[in-house]
């Protein structure tokens, strides 16, 4: 349906008819050409909002005397009342614009091409002159915006833009233009469509981004209705509107803030906004749980939380080594970026304490009846995927004893500070303690750290034997000269009485008379059943001895100190003497005296 509002009454139009309907776009008059040897049309068109009004643009070498358009219609329309324009020029160059407005029920809305006959007072005549544009006959639209609101917050993101379509028909009236789509652009790049009722009105809900400039958040905005065969392209003036940035509170608590790894944690909070002083629920909307690894420095994987009707949210928080968590709701230009306002705290740290074990477990007696362990002390196996973790520190470890696997446990000594063995993946530890038996089963507690778990070795069965060297004697024990002497005994060890030790080494050594040192001076491996013997020349006088250093499953021993006394010449005695405690084979090893 078509309203029509009256403009002004229209003059009876003298008028014929035939020919096409062409389809070009319509073009506004252009500036005459210079003088011409010959009749020339510069243009064909109607003025804005006067569509029905038809004008020529000509020129001649003479004043024009007579001027008729033809336009390419079905049937032909020809238009013979054109008369010259006041105001626009002389008969020679000059407007020529029809008297009777051409109505639609003459000539249907559209875009034509025309040819003009004419004739000047010289005689100049054309006649089917084509004309340089098309003459389009239709409707002038005028376009109007306007919003439900100017001004746009996080509490109100969204607004309906509206307005209406009206446009000038040939006849000269005011039309309310229906089912015409138009189209709503933004400064920021958006784009919209409508389409108008019956009356010409449009209206469409949106929800723009609005730039942020020194002065806050704007836009702007206007709508547009696009060119057609029958419409000329039309705008409105630009709508503008701003935006308020809201300050945001974010606060949040850990359940727990130290936990063993793989204990769940919740973090809950509550997310509020200001909103023209007043602060409101965060409420049915997304929060963003980000974390930063505390050892790497890196970030994990972002959560996300749901608010209820009053702004508050909870989530378990992931098994993850210790991280800061810090919430913010999800980016909006209505929203202030970055950390929550106020210094309310919108962040916590989770301190995780990780697991711990000891691996490459080795435990021993040594010669003297302690025990030696050395091992490797790292992280548990479920957070082996975590990288750039620290280890923890040789510290806190000690060794533990027990008759039997199942304990009782009684702590020995401490592991810490030892030499550390090289260890992969780990922090090496070594120490050695007392043992209160010659067998045993032992573990290595540790005793945990700031950040580390308590974590106790798989036990181990370590034993060793008692040894001893019986039958210990020297033969003779006074020689001149070069007298020879020889030294002979037992090896045995314990296993269900005493039984021969054999295949080992056996080592005699002697304190020279008036000195404090041993020296070792003869080895001698007993035979099968631990006896040895051994016999040379030339021995110095002083204190003599046999031992046996033991292994990891025998203790040391030596046998009981018997003196010999040797004459003969001091200066052979003596350099025999520095010849064994001086060279490369001489090891100075203290042995206690019995």
């Amino acid at each position: 349906m078509i309203r029509l509002r009256p403009r002004r009454a229209a003059a009876v139009a003298v008028l014929t008819v035939a020919a096409t309907v062409a389809t070009a776009a319509a073009v506004a008059p252009v500036a005459a050409a210079a003088s011409a040897a010959t009749i020339v049309v510069d243009s064909v068109s109607s003025p804005p909002g006067e569509p029905g009004l038809l004008s020529v643009q000509a020129e001649a070498p003479s004043p024009i005397t007579s001027l008729t358009v033809h336009i390419d219609s079905t049937p032909e329309l020809t238009v013979t009342n054109l008369t010259l324009t006041s105001g626009s020029g002389s008969a020679q160059d000059g407007t020529w614009t029809v008297q009777t407005p051409i109505t639609q029920a003459q000539l249907s809305l559209g875009t034509y091409q025309v040819t003009v006959d004419a004739t000047d007072s010289g005689g100049d005549t054309v006649t089917g002159l084509s004309a340089p544009d098309p003459f389009f006959f239709g409707l002038y639209p005028a376009v109007t915006i306007g919003a439900s609101a100017t001004t746009l917050s996080y509490s109100q993101q969204s607004v309906t833009f509206g307005g209406q379509v009206t446009a000038y028909s040939p006849a000269g009236l005011l039309e309310d233009v229906a089912d015409q789509q138009v189209s709503i652009t933004g400064s920021d790049g958006g784009s919209w469509s409508a389409s108008t009722d019956q009356d010409g009105n449009y209206s469409v809900t949106v929800t723009p981004n609005l730039a942020a400039g020194s002065g806050g958040l704007a836009g702007s905005f206007s709508a547009s209705v696009a060119s057609s065969p029958t419409t000329m392209q039309a705008s409105s003036s630009d709508f503008e509107l701003t935006g308020d940035v809201d300050p945001v509170q974010v606060t949040v608590a850990l359940s727990k803030s130290v936990v063993n790894f793989g204990a769940q944690v919740t973090l809950s909070g509550t997310a509020q906004y200001q909103s023209d002083g007043v602060w409101l629920p965060f409420a049915e909307s997304t929060v963003d749980i980000s974390g930063t690894d505390f050892y790497s420095g890196g970030s994990v994987p972002m959560i996300a939380a749901k608010t209820d009707s009053t702004g508050s949210f909870k989530v378990v928080l992931p098994a993850q080594p210790t991280t800061t968590w810090t919430a913010n709701p999800q980016p909006n230009q209505y929203l202030a970026p970055g950390s929550s306002e106020l210094g309310l705290p919108n962040s916590a740290t989770l301190t995780v304490v990780l697991p711990t074990r000891t691996t490459s477990l080795h435990i021993a007696y040594n010669p003297a009846g302690q025990i030696t362990a050395s091992g490797c002390l790292g992280l548990g196996s479920a957070v082996a995927s975590f990288r750039d973790l620290s280890l923890p520190a040789d510290a806190d470890l000690y060794l533990q004893y027990s008759r039997t696997s199942s304990g009782p446990w009684r702590t020995l000594g401490s592991l810490a500070g030892g030499k550390a063995p090289s260890c992969r993946g780990g922090t090496g530890f070594s120490g050695v303690t007392s043992s209160p038996a010659l067998s045993g089963h032992y573990r290595v507690s540790f005793t945990g750290q700031l950040l580390y778990q308590r974590s106790v070795s798989a036990s181990q069965h370590a034993a060793t034997v008692r040894t001893r060297i019986i039958d210990f004697s020297i033969k003779p024990h006074a020689v001149t000269g070069h007298g020879r002497i020889r030294v002979s005994g037992r090896l045995q060890q314990k296993g269900g009485g005493w039984k021969g030790l054999g295949g080992v080494l056996v080592k005699i050594y002697v304190k020279p008379a008036g000195g404090t040192t041993w020296y070792w001076y003869r080895r001698v491996h007993p035979a099968k059943s631990g006896e040895f013997s051994i016999s040379f020349a030339d021995p110095v006088s002083g204190h003599w001895a046999a031992g046996y250093g033991g292994n990891a499953s025998h203790l040391q021993t030596t046998s009981r100190i018997l003196y010999v006394a040797a004459s003969g010449t001091t200066a052979n005695v003596r350099r025999g003497l520095t010849a064994h405690s001086l060279s490369a084979r001489a090891t100075h090893a203290l042995l206690a005296a019995r």
